[in-house]
């Protein structure tokens, strides 16, 4: 392939027209295109070098982006980055041969003339501190280029940026599309990618020139093998969208495995092309340009303290950012960033099940000083305001730090989890500290904290704890409700102020230990990374310590927040420009105070140990947590896959279901009927929507198959339980009883039909990406499960439900209505979850004999209980994702759906894009007979063929 030497002089190009097909996954009612599928390029060549083209050449730039295009798409993608990038930054967007503006070139279908020639045309663009970006293919090609870099002795990227495309080491086999015919071939893209907008596909000219284009890209692609290498010298981050499912969670992690560098994973919301959405790409680049800090050489750290963490802190022209807690909130905080970051407003709102804007701008209803309301929207806003900062001044913090909750802030400034984590611990957080009762707190002003832990020993006032020691003249104290009023005299005698505060509960006190308990089990859910930057700790006032953050964060609740010595100490060790992040400016206030009379801080302070949380241990189940490679995977289906009459046939031919069933119908007792209804009651077409019969009849199902399927010599080696069917495979696996496994999934519906309003399941044959991209058609609704890549579900409020339906059809989306009444899979349910845990909390489990894993989880379930029980039902389900996993970690030879429907089996198949993957035991055409032998013939007498 001839490439031509590039020069430091750069030209114009001037604007012109070239077919280009729209962005992908839009819904066919919003398809639109411009002069007939053209769009207009404007970038500027770099002189003789046609690899790159840059718009608005930077003449001394502090950084350089060169772009990488997905596949089917030119450096056109790149035109609007421009707008979202500081000055200082130059852009440089890759343009492959016949591509957009060169047309008239050969295409390249090898990964490796490419990545020559590239090489070749940015040798000469390295003078100043650069990065890489690349979506979807293009991250396969940036990183290729990374190596290619360095095996040519140039200087090694500031980042390298990928986004879309799981690691190479371990990513999936892409499915050989290149060689089809044309019609295969669309019909292929349209079921993995969403295809071609119809403007284009419909327009022969167009199709002229974009099918052999999408051809040869998908080709590299094809013929890629990875090259086992040292890892990158250079920091990795890593971009996905929160709904797409060519992204698995385990190989977008693995990008981690390929640097040795610092590695940051982050997801966005929207599917594969999140990068199309104007709101998803601004936070994405604003995060980018937070990455890649202000390109100031980094100081020196000094040798401050044994802590690892402790010795990245920068001495030199340090920056730290800090963040407020509650008290600073105020109405109308956020007004300016809730249009500016909607991506991240739409998620919290999701997340929370309210109007997050509503809260902080209107409180309507006087709840943003409540404290199960103020700690997730103060949260929200400290974080919104810090990407602006970020984004806005291009200066990255060195150290943060955050007072009480704001510490919350502080983690997710440092990488330690990502916005949507975050939110649910500080959610969780709010809740437990609102439940506390019967305490009180109060401020005493202008006593020294020695003289104030004096007082409290001399008077018998034992019992109340120093909960913030804020400066060297205030201190924050906590205790039972009746001996805060007692202390005030004691304090007003020695010449204090002191003020009782509007609190129900003493925080940050021993009286918060149960919640501290609560909290550490909840965090067990989570992972955490190691902070990228220092977080210096509220309870310790030192460096977080990397293999503690679950118990620190824990310990939080109950201790005292020493912001006094926090600040004394990154005074003494780096000497920072504090920057505050959130309303107001109380912490400005406190920092101004300490800097003028700090705390001495030791040369080489070495904080105690602190006591252990008892985080509850789940009990390890009998077998591996991971199955061999191989096996056999039982799914067993939720609320949505039932009807009236199923295993009608098996229940009349089958002694083996029959005596299942009849033996479930009795635990269920007279008032389900359970059989009644299903085989002697309504008929087939009729919604079998009832809540609690629904999930006693999958439980049934669920079980009277596994027994049936086991005399016939065909048993699993792991269950995969999809929202109430993880009850199912807890009574398979016999980690429950059947008759406890029946009773509480009789409890548990009821009690969610009972506090949650009339709700509704909606399942919608389009991209995910479609509620991003029309939230106007799904007002009022939430997702609630994502499938396959063209196969989610939304729920929300009856009514709701029925107005998506609606216009859905109106824009020929195929939707249909589940036979569901109650909202699971969302916050439509989060009044159910105390007495959910509590009944949770009542069964007698034991270790399970199979292998469990959790769509809704996205991973192995070491231990049934009240945690596993309540995600299963509550949180939204990544099927596709949870398949990929499994696909990576236990490699199952045959899928078997288990449930009455055969939904989970399609699922898989259309994840997989193996129709010979997936099995069904039962389907709803009512020849459950034939099935059962079809399968039996399928899989052998050993159950595994």
């Amino acid at each position: 392939m001839p490439t031509l030497a590039p020069s430091a002089e750069r030209r114009s190009l001037h604007v012109r027209s070239v077919p280009v097909a729209p962005d992908p996954g839009l819904p066919r009612c919003t398809r639109s295109h411009r002069g007939a599928g053209q769009i207009a390029v404007g970038e500027g060549l770099v002189s003789g070098n046609p690899w790159i083209l840059n718009s608005k050449p930077v003449a001394s730039p502090e950084v350089r982006l060169f772009c990488f295009s997905y596949a089917g798409r030119g450096a056109s993608a790149f035109v609007s980055w421009r707008d979202h990038l500081p000055p200082t930054v130059d852009l440089c967007a890759i343009q492959l041969p016949g591509h957009e503006t060169r047309l008239r070139e050969p295409l390249e279908t090898r990964l490796q003339p490419l990545v020559d020639a590239i090489v070749d045309g940015m040798s000469t663009l390295l003078d100043v501190p650069y990065a890489l970006f690349g979506h979807s293919m293009g991250s396969l090609l940036a990183f290729e280029v990374a190596h290619a870099l360095r095996a040519a002795g140039k200087p090694r990227a500031a980042r390298l940026f990928v986004s879309g495309r799981e690691a190479p080491h371990v990513a999936r086999v892409p499915p050989l599309l290149s060689a089809l015919s044309d019609s295969v071939f669309l019909d292929k893209l349209q079921l993995l990618f969403g295809g071609i907008p119809e403007p284009v596909r419909n327009d022969p000219e167009l199709m002229r020139f974009y099918l052999p284009v999408i051809r040869a890209d998908l080709t590299v692609l094809e013929q890629y093998r990875h090259e086992p290498r040292p890892p990158l010298d250079c920091p990795i981050s890593a971009f996905r969208g929160t709904t797409d499912e060519q992204v698995g969670d385990a190989g977008f992690q693995a990008w981690g495995e390929l640097t040795r560098a610092e590695f940051r994973a982050r997801s966005l919301a929207g599917g594969h092309f999140f990068i199309n959405d104007a709101p998803a790409r601004a936070d994405m680049i604003q995060t980018m340009l937070g990455d890649l800090g202000n390109t100031r050489p980094a100081a020196a750290p000094p040798a401050i303290g044994r802590n690892p963490a402790a010795q990245a802190v920068a001495q030199a022209q340090a920056v730290a950012h800090v963040f407020p807690g509650q008290g600073s909130q105020q109405k109308g905080m956020g007004a300016a960033l809730f249009d500016r970051y909607p991506a991240l407003v739409a998620k919290a709102d999701e997340i929370l099940g309210y109007s997050l804007r509503t809260l902080c701008l209107e409180d309507p209803d006087r709840r943003l000083a409540q404290t199960e309301y103020t700690q997730p929207a103060l949260f929200v806003v400290n974080a919104l305001t810090h990407l602006a900062a970020v984004a806005d001044s291009g200066v990255r913090p060195d150290l943060v730090a955050g007072h009480s909750l704001g510490e919350y802030n502080a983690l997710l400034a440092a990488g330690v989890f990502d916005f949507e984590t975050g939110l649910r611990l500080v959610a969780k957080r709010g809740q437990l500290m609102k439940q506390a009762r019967r305490g009180a707190m109060a401020a005493v002003i202008d006593l020294p904290p020695d003289d104030i832990a004096r007082l409290l020993e001399r008077n018998g006032l034992s019992s109340i704890d120093v909960a913030n020691l804020n400066t060297p003249t205030q201190t924050v104290i906590a205790g039972p409700v009746e001996d805060i009023p007692r202390a005030e005299p004691v304090f007003r005698q020695a010449g204090a102020k002191y003020i009782q505060l509007n609190v129900s509960a003493a925080f940050h006190s021993r009286y918060m230990t149960e919640a501290e308990r609560e909290f550490a089990a909840f965090m067990g859910g989570f992972a955490f990374a190691p902070p990228a930057i220092p977080v210096i700790a509220n309870h310790t006032a030192r460096p977080y310590d990397p293999d503690d953050i679950r118990g620190c964060l824990a310990r939080q609740i109950s201790s005292s927040v020493r912001w006094y010595e926090s600040v004394s100490y990154m005074i003494a060790t780096a000497d920072p420009q504090f920057v505050e992040i959130g309303p107001g400016q109380v912490l400005t206030r406190m920092i101004a105070q300490i800097r003028q009379s700090p705390m001495p801080i030791a040369p080489d302070p070495v904080p105690a140990p602190a006591p252990a949380v008892a985080v509850p241990e789940p009990p390890a189940p009998s077998r591996p947590a991971v199955p061999p490679p191989g096996g056999l995977a039982f799914l067993l289906s939720g609320q949505g896959s039932q009807y009236f009459r199923m295993g009608a046939a098996l229940y009349a031919g089958d002694a083996v279901f029959r005596g299942a069933m009849d033996r479930c119908a009795r635990l269920a007792g007279d008032g389900l009927r359970l059989t009644d209804q299903l085989y002697r009651g309504a008929a087939a077409s009729e919604p079998f929507d009832d809540p609690a019969a629904a999930s006693v009849a999958l439980v049934a199902i669920g079980h009277a198959l596994a027994a049936v399927l086991e005399e016939r010599g065909i048993v699993p080696d792991l269950l995969v339980g999809y929202g109430v069917g993880e009850i199912a495979a807890a009574v398979v696996s016999g980690a429950v009883a059947l008759e406890d496994g029946i009773g509480f999934a009789a409890e548990t519906a009821r009690l969610v039909q009972r506090v949650t309003p009339a709700a509704g399941l909606l399942a919608v044959l389009d991209h995910p990406d479609l509620v991003e991209r029309r939230p106007d058609l799904f007002d009022g609704c939430t997702v609630a499960a994502v499938h396959f890549h063209r196969h989610f579900l939304v729920t929300g409020a009856a009514s709701a439900v029925r107005r998506a339906a609606e216009r859905l059809r109106q824009c020929d989306v195929t939707a249909q209505i589940l036979p569901a009444r109650i909202g699971l899979h969302s916050a439509l349910i989060d009044e159910a979850e105390d007495e959910f845990r509590r009944l949770a909390a009542g069964l007698a489990v034991k270790a399970p004999r199979l292998p469990l894993f959790s769509p809704a989880g996205i991973g192995w379930v070491p231990a049934v209980g009240p945690d596993s029980l309540w995600r299963a039902v509550r949180q939204p389900v990544r099927f596709g994702e949870a398949v990929l996993r499994m696909e990576a970690e236990a490699r199952p030879r045959r899928y078997l759906d288990a449930g009455p429907s055969g939904t989970l089996g399609t699922f898989v198949k259309y994840q997989l894009n193996d129709a010979g993957r997936a099995v069904i035991a039962m389907n709803r055409f009512g020849r459950d007979l034939e099935c059962l032998q079809a399968l039996v013939d399928a899989l052998g007498t050993g159950g595994r063929g």
